[in-house]
């Protein structure tokens, strides 16, 4: 299996903590700090990685928070293409009340990258590109790169006969859409966005779906529900599972996961609607696991075959 190829722009360290309530205006005492490497495309990396694939993350990288990010990489096994910038890396905080249970979440906008930072990022992209099946662009854009990123991103992937996955929301979601991808991974929210208008049902979400289809927006639509699970769409299949029921201990980096786990799975020569419940399988697994830590590979396996057997996935339209 070739490695996959995770573009990130606005990667992050993210760093994780628990206090005992989250109170306005006193010092709240937090539990030790945590450290990950965090963004989207870096976060699909990992997850394959997990999950027995092979997958290089391509992310600018800049100052102490940069080289701390690769460094927490090397240290997973993940490999890594790392485009030096002026600006730093961000960092994201991620704080659990322990007494409701909730998680919350501060995310820092990213360093401002330069127009001649963003052609370096994009010759790395299509070096690395050249001759792999699969290359996946998720996460935010950060400040500097236009809207059309992406598409610039899912142009040259179709130039090198590569299918090219997204994972974004806003004008950087649209634009992508605009020039067609492979695989697009909007929630409901972000579906509405590129719609227009609101999706009152999963109906609705369906039908638009197969709009994007039908103009070669993209050949494969997930759009994920939340609690509610997810909806899979092609010229060919219209699918919805149920989300993996489990207790739910974080839920930072599921919709990573979801990404993760079907392009594993499609790696590896399975039919898109078995790559569709890996996915959901290590959705699931992510949920399952504390704080902000991702799907491991037994669990995801164990969710998957017991979806298998059960057959969850229901059949629409």
């Amino acid at each position: 299996m070739k490695p996959i190829i995770c573009l990130t722009p606005n990667p992050a360290l993210d760093v994780s903590t628990a206090v005992a309530e989250l109170v306005d205006q006193h010092k709240m005492r937090c539990d030790p700090g945590v450290e990950q490497p965090g963004g989207g495309g870096i976060n699909v990396a990992r997850v394959i990685r997990r999950l027995g694939g092979d997958a290089i993350a391509l992310y600018p990288v800049g100052g102490p928070y940069g080289e701390r990010l690769s460094a927490l990489l090397d240290a997973e096994g993940v490999l890594r293409e790392a485009v030096p910038t002026a600006g730093s890396t961000r960092f994201s905080f991620i704080a659990r009340d322990k007494g409701s249970g909730r998680q919350y979440q501060f995310v820092l906008p990213g360093p401002t990258i330069s127009d001649h930072e963003a052609r370096l990022i994009l010759e790395r992209f299509d070096h690395l590109v050249s001759g792999r099946a699969l290359a996946v662009g998720s996460g935010s854009l950060p400040p500097g790169l236009a809207e059309d990123f992406y598409g610039r991103a899912a142009c040259i992937a179709a130039q090198r006969h590569a299918s090219f996955v997204l994972d974004t929301s806003g004008g950087a979601l649209a634009a992508a859409l605009r020039q067609g991808v492979y695989l697009v991974k909007p929630s409901l929210r972000e579906l509405e966005s590129v719609a227009g208008r609101p999706l009152r049902s999963h109906d609705e979400a369906v039908a638009f779906s197969r709009e994007l289809v039908a103009r070669h927006a993209a050949e494969i639509v997930v759009v994920s529900l939340g609690a509610a699970g997810a909806i899979l769409v092609t010229d060919q299949a219209c699918r919805h599972r149920p989300a993996v029921r489990v207790t739910v201990g974080g839920t930072v980096g599921a919709g990573d996961s979801l990404v993760g786990g079907m392009l594993t799975g499609i790696a590896r020569g399975w039919t898109v609607e078995e790559a569709f419940g890996y996915g959901m399988a290590a959705a699931g697994a992510t949920l399952l696991a504390p704080g902000t830590t991702l799907c491991d590979r037994a669990t995801t396996n164990r969710l998957y075959s017991t979806l298998t057997e059960s057959d969850t996935a229901l059949a629409s339209g």
